[in-house]
């Protein structure tokens, strides 16, 4: 498919586009190594007859690294509050209806891979719509510092044997409100943007030309991860958190492939001697074939001179499966340090494969901060999603206009293991620093009432565990002082 810059400069030759082919050329790379089709995907195949290549078995860690990246962001659901509560209802019950939660952490998958994506606020049927945008679709025009303020969608649709393409020019006119203009194009093929064509063709309900009144803001959001751009250092464009780990994703695979030919390469293999061989013709083809019945329990005779001729060896050679795991260990660890990651995040096991660690040790680990950066640049993203479904319900009339301030909070500033969480609420109780009320309610996961339940029970049993004691103590020494009082003293 051609790029959406080809496509724009079409739509609108006048336009000033910066020259952004190169990122958009290994946006291009980058989504093929994410969907499992990598240049390397292809391997010379060996043997005395193979012909061509054979395909590679892959590894597909950047798809792993990119659906971690978003579940360390995006793993639970933030909490967005405004101080004006007709706007949260609004906005939390618009972003149920959108889908938000649902569809924004697949989405992230895709922008980490990728280097960015956009959420695009329209009003669909008088009610505010949110469109989720991968990267590739996407086109800023306009920026200040990293802030895109204007830019170009591309959507793809297809109908009656012919495919459409809509693109859609975000801007603002001379009064600063936000203008949103429509071009379509009709092609045959999908690879390419073909003809105009009118809107009324595909998208009856869109003008060519619309003037949001009353908003002054960009009508989308973008994001782009928490990492450089060493392509175009002037690009408002993001770049994907593998990009700088190409080579050490293709080694991964290579490493991969050879760990599971040696299951292959490595069966079991019996030597036999030639003379227990035998030769059929097939039926249908005539060509004889020779063959070894390992099934044939009945004697046979043979002429040789040498015993040692009817010797049957087995010659299977042993797995070099702790080489390779090694060696994938040792892959898994640089491209850990590649993407920002602290080393052993990623690990693989021979048994359960390519495993993801769940502890995330301190604020201070290389993965906390980064995951931390991205986590920043995502609540803005949701800070100016608010923004701009805010004013789209102003101006559909479903709120009036009111001030309000709003704040993006996290649930999961850390992640820890259940056995660190444990160990440290104890070592915080037993030093004075933390309630047995607060600490059950942590490690228990559960509210304030449930955990002073759990908290009278524990002490209920402790007394009925020290009564018991103190009863077998005291009957005991009751005991010996009935044996006592009950023996007489020996007359003299």
């Amino acid at each position: 498919m051609s790029s959406i810059l080809q496509d724009t400069a079409q739509a609108w030759p006048d336009m000033h586009l910066l020259q952004l082919e190169e990122n958009y050329r290994h946006m291009g790379l980058h989504k093929r190594i994410f969907g499992g089709a990598p240049p390397w995907n292809r391997a010379k195949a060996s043997g005395l007859y193979a012909r061509g290549t054979r395909r590679r078995k892959l590894m597909q860690a950047a798809k792993v690294v990119c659906d971690e990246f978003s579940a360390l962001t995006f793993s639970e659901q933030v909490e967005i509050t405004l101080d004006h509560a007709p706007y949260q209802d609004y906005i939390m019950r618009t972003l149920n209806e959108v889908g938000f939660w649902k569809h924004f952490p697949e989405l992230l998958s895709y922008a980490y891979a990728m280097g960015g994506c956009s959420l695009k606020v329209y009003a669909d049927d008088s009610k505010p719509a949110v469109d989720y945008v991968q990267a590739e679709h996407f086109l800023p025009t306009a920026w200040t510092g990293d802030a895109v303020q204007e830019g170009v969608f591309r959507t793809l649709s297809y109908r009656n044997g012919s495919y459409y393409t809509l693109l859609e020019r975000h801007g603002r006119n001379a009064n600063g409100f936000a203008t949103v203009e429509h071009a379509a194009f009709r092609s045959s093929m999908r690879d390419t943007l073909g003809t105009r064509c009118a809107l009324s063709e595909m998208f009856p309900e869109l003008a060519e030309h619309t003037v949001y009144d009353h908003i002054r803001m960009p009508m989308f959001c973008y994001f782009k991860p928490g990492t450089s751009n060493n392509l175009e250092a002037d690009s408002p464009l993001g770049l994907s958190v593998f990009a700088s780990a190409i080579d050490t994703l293709e080694a991964l695979d290579i490493a991969f492939d050879s760990f599971s030919r040696e299951f292959i390469l490595g069966r079991k293999r019996i030597i036999v001697p030639a003379s227990c061989i035998r030769t059929v013709a097939d039926p249908l083809t005539g060509e004889f074939k020779r063959y070894f019945d390992a099934d044939d329990e009945a004697f046979m005779a043979l002429r040789c001179e040498d015993e040692q001729q009817l010797k049957i060896t087995d010659n299977t050679v042993t797995l070099r499966v702790d080489e390779h795991v090694s060696a994938i260990n040792a892959l898994l660890n640089i491209l850990c340090f590649q993407i920002g990651f602290s080393a052993g995040t990623f690990s693989f096991d021979a048994a359960q494969g390519m495993k993801t660690a769940t502890e995330v040790i301190s604020q201070d680990s290389k993965t906390a901060r980064t995951i931390g950066t991205n986590k920043n640049l995502i609540g803005e993203m949701l800070e100016h999603l608010v923004h701009s479904l805010i004013s789209i319900g102003i101006a559909l009339g479903l709120i009036p206009q009111h001030e309000y301030t709003v704040t993006i909070g996290w649930k999961d500033n850390i992640i820890i293991d259940d056995n660190t969480l444990i160990d440290n609420n104890v070592k915080l109780v037993e030093a004075g620093l933390k309630s047995r009320l607060k600490a059950i309610m942590e490690v228990q996961k559960c509210d304030e009432k449930t955990a002073q339940e759990e908290l009278d029970r524990m002490a209920k049993e402790q007394s009925v565990t020290a009564l018991a004691v103190d009863d077998f103590l005291n009957g005991g020494e009751e005991d010996d002082e009935a044996g006592d009082a009950g023996t007489e003293p020996a007359a003299e």
